[in-house]
């Protein structure tokens, strides 16, 4: 399949637009379809930009937890502490 359309292709399109639509209905089809288009760009535009700085920002720093109704502040006073990395030099 071809990634493009060659000015052959975009003559044999205009000819059957103009011969389904007709000349009083052709312009504002064409103006319809840049509108469409138009807004089509402005739209892919703000999502890769948005997609962009979320990819690309500083992350956000995280919100403290919660603290639970107990006041011990999330913290099981039972549990040993997490295992330490090991030093392997």
């Amino acid at each position: 399949m071809p990634s493009s359309l060659g000015p052959a292709e975009i003559l044999v399109i205009l000819i059957v637009a103009l011969i389904v639509l007709g000349p009083s209905r052709l312009p504002e089809a064409g103006r319809q379809m840049g509108k469409a288009l138009s807004e089509l760009r402005r739209w892919s535009g703000r999502v890769q930009n948005e997609l962009r700085d979320a990819l690309d920002g500083e992350p956000e720093s995280p919100s403290p937890p919660a603290q639970p109704a107990d006041g011990r502040g999330g913290v099981d006073q039972g549990a040993p502490p997490p295992p330490s990395a090991p030093d392997f030099t």
